[in-house]
């Protein structure tokens, strides 16, 4: 390698194979990966290293103080997921936790350990964490940091300063499909996409139905929807995501399924993961799947039977 490289002065833009991907419109696989509480990261990795060995996953979501948690960092989880596993992150960043210098230090950051994926959102509130007296920290909107990792792709941060060299971020913007005002929700997505955001991650879905009546209203999602899909493991976990989970909403009908399911009742909740991707495959990019209590498993097991995959 030149050494200009490893001093990171290499002119050369690359982006990443997510990007690349959803350029040309392959359908991409990511997963959500919550980092530990502590640093040491074996557990999960044997986890995910089983994971790979089963099916191919395009990409790991590495969350940002998942529920207010102390965790270990996304920068430091996605750099060792990309250096150990070879396989592309997208790096969740919330605005909450951090002043707007803090945010900008910290994508060079990423950048320089080639962290090139980031994913903004807001962040769940120090309230429903492990130290509720913790401080909210927005300077900004998630729309005005996208605004910000734009400028940063075109060589300039906060406040017209120019950096050294341009990053290359991929940026993504969350939506929520099952809002309570869904003008609202699209005002704000616009809002982002005007911004710059490159791609969508939607919260977790359960059936195809919202991600229809959303690109319905929008004549289409002006830029690549990639779907959250969480695999249920029970009644009584879909009864408590539906009841206890803000921003989730499980149907009736997928109630009594889990209700009324012969055998395991996770089975039936992989079976109604796959009906939703399938469903709604011709309107979506890619699939983000999320693993309920850490089971990678039964990601494999929706992610196997995938129809866009039957080639």
């Amino acid at each position: 390698m030149d050494s200009n490289e490893v001093l990171g002065g290499n002119s050369r833009v690359v982006k990443s194979t997510i990007a690349k991907k959803l350029e040309s419109g392959e359908f991409i696989t990511t997963v959500e990966v919550h980092p530990p509480r502590g640093h040491l990261v074996s557990k999960t990795f044997n986890s995910i290293k089983d994971l790979l060995e089963k099916v191919h996953v395009d990409a790991f979501n590495t969350t940002d103080i998942p529920l207010a948690q102390a965790r270990l960092s996304a920068t430091a989880m996605s750099s060792l997921l990309s250096s150990y596993f070879s396989v592309d992150t997208i790096m969740h960043v919330a605005t909450r936790y951090r002043n707007v210098l803090s945010l900008q230090s910290d994508l060079l950051g990423a950048h320089a350990l080639g962290v090139n994926n980031v994913f903004v959102f807001m962040g769940d509130p120090p309230s429903m964490g492990d130290y509720p007296g913790a401080s909210s920290l927005s300077d900004v909107t998630s729309s005005q940091f996208i605004s910000l990792i734009s400028d940063m792709n075109k060589g300039s941060g906060l406040g017209g300063v120019p950096l050294n060299q341009p990053t290359e971020f991929t940026i993504g913007c969350a939506i929520n499909l099952q809002a309570d005002d869904m003008d609202e929700e699209l005002e704000s997505l616009k809002r982002k996409v005007d911004a710059g955001a490159q791609f969508i991650l939607s919260q977790v879905v359960f059936d195809s139905d919202p991600v229809e009546k959303v690109a319905e209203l929008t004549k289409g999602f002006p830029i690549p929807l990639i779907l959250g899909i969480l695999p249920l493991r029970s009644y009584k976990h879909a009864s408590f995501l539906n009841t206890s989970v803000p921003g989730m909403s499980v149907s009736q009908g997928i109630l009594n399924r889990l209700n009324n399911a012969n055998g395991d009742p996770s089975m039936e909740g992989i079976r109604i993961a796959q009906e939703a991707l399938n469903n709604a495959v011709s309107i979506i990019a890619g699939a983000y799947l999320v693993p309920a209590f850490n089971r990678y498993d039964y990601v494999a097991e929706v992610i196997s039977g995938l129809s866009v995959f039957d080639q």
